[in-house]
This record gives C-alpha cells, structure tokens and sequence, in this order.
C-alpha cells in the first residue's frame, strides 16, 4: 500500500513541476502595466499566455490516479475481507452451528 501511495506521488511530482516551474517563471516576470481596453487572448505575446493545457492534464492526472490507487486499496481490503468471512462461515459449519 505505502508502495503505490508512493508511486502516485513520485509521478504526480514529475507532472506537477513542470507546471510549477511554468507558473514560477510567470510570476517571477515583471507585472505589466493595466490595460484599460479588452485584448482577445489570441492577440497577446505568447509570454502573457497561461497555458491552460499542462494545468488541466496534471489536475485530470493527479485525480484519476488518486481514483485508480483507492479502487486498488479498497479491492485488496475487500479481498482480504472475504477470505475471513469465508473462514469463519467454515468454521461455522465445522462446529455445526450453521
């Protein structure tokens, strides 16, 4: 278990610093001047762009692996589980008390 919640995070970290680095570079830039008319995003320089692609890929990576490593927990739980219900429903039947 520890196993797979390390994995997740190991991959996760490897996603999440590049848009950690990309967000880090704009911040670090110097805020421009305020614009009193609207600009369509395709006309601005690309250094005034946030690309919403890397955030939203790592969002639906960080949550669809959170998903698949709680369905992978929760069956070995559920595994484990069954085998003791299925052990004590033997011993039941073993001791006649059924």
């Amino acid at each position: 278990m520890l196993r797979v919640i390390a994995v997740t995070v190991v991959i996760v970290s490897g996603f999440g610093q590049s848009v950690v680095d990309q967000t880090v570079a704009l911040s670090a830039q110097e805020q421009p001047k305020q614009q009193e008319v609207f600009t369509p995003i395709d006309q601005l320089p690309p250094q005034e762009q946030l690309p919403a692609a890397p955030l939203l890929v790592g969002a639906y990576v960080f949550v669809l692996l959170t998903l698949f490593g709680y369905m992978f927990m929760m069956s070995r739980r559920m595994t484990v589980i069954q085998r003791e219900v299925d052990r004590l429903d033997n011993d039941l039947k073993r001791s006649g008390r059924s």
